[in-house]
C-alpha cells in the first residue's frame, strides 16, 4: 500500500465517521421527540482493484442512511389507533348524554316523576282541597318541563356536535391533501424528515378514521378507508358532510364530494361521533318519547273519564296532541283553573277519590311497553350507563393494546440515549484513529522526502 493510499483511506474514514457522528448527534438531539424515527448510518468497507491491494481494502465509507422502522407494529398501531379514537370519543360523548338523562338533582326526571305521582296521592287523601289541586297542577307542570328540558338539552347537545363533525372531516381532508403533497416531494428527495412528516400525518389520520396504507418502494403511499381510496399518488378524494335535520330526524352522512358515494366509517373519532349522533341519541330520545306519550295517554284516559268539583267531565289533564317529550305539556285550561282537575268517578259523590287514586297507581302499572313508567325510565338510564361503561372498558383495553404496539415500535424506531452515547464514543475513537492514520502517512511522507 502506498503512502497516498494511506492518505485516501484516512480521508474516507474521517468522512464516514464524521457522517456517523452527525447522525448519532441528531438522534440524541431528538431523543425526546415522539415523532422522530431513529436513523442509522450504514458504513461499508471499500476495496480497490485486485490482488493484495484489493484484499487490504481502501478504507470505509458511509454508503446509506436508514430509518429504523418496525413496519408491522407501525401498521398495527395505525389500525388500533382508529379503534381507540372511536372508543375515546364515544365515552366522552355518552358521558355528556348521561349527565342530561341521569341528573341526580332535585330537578332530575326520576325525582320529578316521583313528586308527580305523590301529589296525586295527597289529593286522593283530601280530594276537595284547592291547595292540593294547585300542587297537582304544579307537579304536572314540572313534569312537562322535565320532559321538554331533557329532550331539548339532548337535542341541543346533538346539534353542538355538528360543527365538531364538520371540523373532523375538514381535518381529514387537510391531512390527505398534505399527504398528496408529500408524495410529490418524496419523488424528488429521500430526506428522512419527509418520511417522518408523512408517518406523523398518517398517525394523526388514523385517530380520526380507519386507514389502510399501501407504500411503494419509492416512499409514495396510498391511503384507503373501508376499502375506498382517500388519497393516492397525486390524487385526493375529498369528503364532505350531509346533515338531515327535521323535527323527527337528525342524522349525518359522510360522502365523497364528487360522487356522493358514502364510504363506511367503521372506526376512528369520526365513527364515535357518527354512532352517537345517528344511533345512540335517537335511540335514547325515542325511549323518552315513548315514556312521555304513554304517561300523557294513560293519565288523560283516566282523567277525562272523571269528574271535578263542579261535576264537569271530559277534561284532559295533559294536552291532547302529545307525540313525545318535545311537545309534552299541560292542558292550558287546567293550568289556568286547577278546579278542573278530576278526582271522582261518574257515580261517586263529591269528595270521592277513585280517579285520583287510579292516576296515583299508574306508577305501579305496566303500561309503557310492559313496564311501569319508573322501571322504563330506570332501564333507559341503565342502557345509557351501560353504553358509557362499555365505551370506557373498551377504551381502557384499547389503550393497553396501543401502548404495547407503541413500545414495540419504539424499540426499533425510538432513540436510546445509552445506545447512542455508546455509538458516539465508538465513532469518536474511530475518527481519532483515522486522523492518526493521516498523521502517520504524513510522517512517512516527510521521512521519504528527507531521504533526498
Amino acid at each position: 500500500m502506498s503512502i497516498s493510499s494511506m492518505f485516501e483511506i484516512g480521508r474516507r474514514s474521517l468522512s464516514g465517521y464524521r457522517s456517523a457522528i452527525d447522525v448519532t448527534s441528531n438522534n440524541i438531539a431528538n431523543a425526546s421527540n415522539p415523532e422522530y424515527t431513529r436513523r442509522r448510518v450504514d458504513l461499508r468497507n471499500l476495496t480497490v482493484g485486485a490482488g493484495v491491494l484489493g484484499r487490504i481494502g481502501a478504507g470505509v465509507d458511509a454508503v446509506d442512511l436508514t430509518r429504523m422502522r418496525q413496519k408491522f407494529a407501525e401498521k398495527a398501531l395505525w389500525r388500533e389507533n382508529s379503534d381507540l379514537g372511536k372508543f375515546k370519543q364515544s365515552e366522552f360523548l355518552l358521558n355528556q348524554v348521561e349527565s342530561i338523562f341521569g341528573d341526580t338533582s332535585e330537578g332530575g326526571m326520576n325525582n320529578v316523576l316521583s313528586e308527580f305521582w305523590n301529589a296525586w296521592n295527597e289529593l286522593a287523601n283530601d280530594p276537595e282541597s284547592d291547595s292540593l289541586r294547585n300542587l297537582v297542577r304544579n307537579k304536572g307542570q314540572l313534569l312537562a318541563d322535565g320532559f321538554q328540558q331533557t329532550y331539548n338539552r339532548t337535542v341541543s347537545f346533538q346539534k353542538e356536535m355538528k360543527p365538531e363533525i364538520n371540523s373532523m372531516v375538514t381535518e381529514i381532508n387537510r391531512i390527505t391533501g398534505q399527504l398528496v403533497n408529500l408524495n410529490k416531494e418524496l419523488r424528488l428527495s429521500d430526506n428522512p424528515d419527509l418520511y417522518d412528516a408523512r408517518d406523523r400525518l398518517v398517525n394523526d389520520l388514523s385517530q380520526l378514521i380507519k386507514v389502510d396504507v399501501k407504500e411503494k418502494d419509492n416512499g409514495e403511499i396510498s391511503v384507503y378507508s373501508g376499502g375506498h381510496i382517500l388519497m393516492s399518488d397525486t390524487q385526493q378524494m375529498t369528503l364532505e358532510t350531509q346533515f338531515t335535520d327535521t323535527d323527527n330526524i337528525r342524522s349525518v352522512a359522510i360522502v365523497f364530494e364528487d360522487s356522493s358515494f358514502e364510504p363506511e366509517i367503521a372506526s376512528g373519532e369520526l365513527a364515535g361521533m357518527m354512532e352517537t349522533y345517528n344511533t345512540k341519541i335517537p335511540e335514547y330520545l325515542d325511549n323518552l318519547d315513548t315514556l312521555a306519550a304513554s304517561i300523557a295517554e294513560e293519565v288523560n284516559t283516566l282523567h277525562s273519564a272523571g269528574y271535578n268539583i263542579a261535576g264537569t267531565t271530559g277534561v284532559n289533564f295533559f294536552d291532547t296532541n302529545i307525540s313525545g317529550a318535545a311537545d309534552f305539556r299541560m292542558n292550558a285550561a287546567i293550568v289556568n283553573d286547577p278546579t278542573l282537575i278530576a278526582t271522582r268517578g261518574a257515580s261517586e259523590e263529591v269528595g270521592s277519590n277513585s280517579v285520583a287514586e287510579a292516576i296515583f297507581n299508574l306508577q305501579y302499572t305496566t303500561f309503557v311497553e310492559n313496564e311501569t313508567p319508573v322501571a322504563f325510565y330506570t332501564d333507559l338510564l341503565s342502557t345509557i350507563g351501560s353504553d358509557v361503561e362499555n365505551a370506557s372498558f373498551m377504551r381502557g383495553s384499547q389503550e393497553l393494546i396501543v401502548q404495547n404496539l407503541q413500545n414495540q415500535k419504539d424499540q426499533v424506531a425510538g432513540v436510546s440515549l445509552d445506545e447512542e452515547m455508546t455509538k458516539m464514543v465508538q465513532y469518536e475513537q474511530a475518527f481519532q484513529a483515522a486522523a492518526k492514520v493521516i498523521n502517520t502517512a504524513d510522517s512517512m511522507l516527510e521521512t521519504v522526502l528527507n531521504l533526498r
